[in-house]
């Protein structure tokens, strides 16, 4: 049965339609599958073969979880009460800490992307309750072999795919969709999906929450390839909207939204943008 929740924000933002016959490339894309029930957190790599790229301590949830603390359970846990967007499990990750500490997860894909093909990207995100504030950003990032760097900062790479700037993914109740499509050079084999901009640069919009860190919780991750030729809203630089196809929205420095998607409802409008920082708070439950 498909539980998806399909929001009016998001689908303005994000709605996609992939072509008919289209593969998904992730493996265990729902978090669904477990080498062993998560008990804790840290323990992505028990949803295989989801791992952390870096030294960061990303977490599976899933609803065979115990309760207590500290608790990755779905849909109840320590960071909050969700359902999953899918099925009964889902990845988590923090997206800002001191010192730039952040964490990711990455999966394989099933086969290498092909060079000069478009690929759909598109996954579920929802803020956790306990996050004193939530970001704009978050992005999936593709390359050829596994990302293994040997510190938990920020990855400081140009992800291919990412949501908007000054749009904030501040909803703990629902889902959004972040997704967008981009033209692959060939070989990429790997996602990686997080926040990719360090805590200078990373625009965060404050909520009242005595708990000093922003996490996220993610599911239904897609990649699929698509029909690069269908008119798609594209915004631009300047904050404007138009629709072209994708390599013509690439062209002009745009992002483009994806196949079915349309300049109705102001999809590249800005929001008010603020800075802040916060404490590392999970990492004394390790």
């Amino acid at each position: 049965m498909d539980r998806r929740i399909f929001l009016p924000f998001a689908c303005a933002f994000f709605a996609f339609a992939g072509p008919a016959g289209a593969v998904n490339l992730v493996p265990n894309p729902g978090f669904e599958n477990y080498v062993s029930c998560p008990t804790g957190f840290s323990q992505l790599y028990q949803a295989a073969p989801w791992t952390d790229p870096n030294t960061g301590t990303s977490d599976a949830y899933n609803a065979c979880s115990p309760g207590g603390f500290p608790s990755v359970n779905v849909p109840a846990n320590t960071f909050g009460y969700q359902a999953a967007h899918g099925g009964v499990g889902y990845g988590g990750f923090l997206v800002r800490n001191f010192n730039d500490y952040h964490e990711y997860v990455q999966a394989p894909l099933a086969s290498p992307l092909s060079a000069a093909t478009t690929y759909l990207v598109e996954f579920w995100v929802s803020l956790a309750d306990t996050s004193n504030g939530a970001v704009d950003r978050l992005g999936a990032y593709f390359q050829a072999g596994p990302l293994s760097v040997g510190t938990n900062t920020t990855l400081l790479l140009v992800p291919q795919v990412e949501s908007p700037v000054n749009t904030y993914l501040n909803d703990t109740v629902n889902w959004i969709k972040v997704s967008g499509t981009f033209v692959a050079a060939g070989g990429e084999d790997h996602i990686v999906i997080g926040n990719f901009h360090d805590d200078a640069t990373t625009n965060v919009q404050p909520l009242p929450s005595a708990y000093p860190g922003i996490n996220y919780y993610v599911d239904d991750v897609l990649v699929e390839a698509v029909d690069p030729g269908v008119d798609q809203a594209c915004c631009l630089s300047d904050g404007s909207c138009t629709l072209t196809t994708p390599g013509e929205c690439q062209a002009l420095g745009g992002t483009p939204l994806g196949a079915g998607t349309t300049c109705a409802g102001d999809p590249c409008g800005p929001v008010p943008t603020r800075n802040t920082s916060w404490g590392a708070v999970k990492g004394t439950y390790r």
